[in-house]
């Protein structure tokens, strides 16, 4: 993680103060913030928030910027792709937030419910794809003969699994 003005200061020197990186913020499984119950309406700060995710090296995710981090709780995919754009050399996601990562095929995964993962980032960030992103791979998308669903780019073809947890 990028360090910030106060990563020197200990959760418990912070609790002196009456302060928490601990938080009622949450990412549910479909890509939206809610802080407690209330979900966080302004898209630019949803958007700001996506950008901010990081994962601490416990595994703990939270959202970083310039001068604090705090907790935030993962439902699902920390990642999420609201489109994709198919190009010669390969696809681009668009994440959440605005920034993109390249599709990596390889790493495509299906869910028991058919809800489409990918690998981004280091490869270990699962990223969930919304169904425009999904619709906009209809042309890469088929199935092969055993009626599995594959993704073909050019001549090269990946076959897409489904997993009982995508994230494993």
């Amino acid at each position: 993680m990028r360090p910030t003005k106060t990563d020197h200061v200990s959760d418990a020197e912070l609790e002196r103060f009456g302060i928490s990186r601990e938080t009622n913020l949450v990412l549910d499984r479909e890509g939206n913030f809610f802080a407690g119950t209330e979900p966080v309406a302004h898209e630019g700060i949803a958007a700001g928030f996506a950008r901010w995710i990081e994962r601490t090296d416990e595994g703990r995710y939270v959202l970083r910027n310039d001068l604090h981090y705090v907790y935030l709780d993962v439902q699902g995919a920390p990642l999420h792709a609201r489109s994709a754009r198919v190009e010669a050399e390969g696809v681009v996601l668009e994440l959440r937030g605005g920034d993109e990562e390249p599709l990596r095929p390889e790493t495509l995964r299906r869910d028991p419910e058919g809800v489409l993962y990918a690998s981004g980032r280091d490869g270990t960030w699962p990223i969930r794809l919304a169904p425009r992103a999904v619709l906009e791979l209809e042309s890469c998308l088929d199935e092969d003969e055993s009626g599995e669903v594959t993704f073909a780019l050019g001549v090269e073809r990946f076959s897409i699994p489904t997993r009982a947890d995508p994230f494993a």
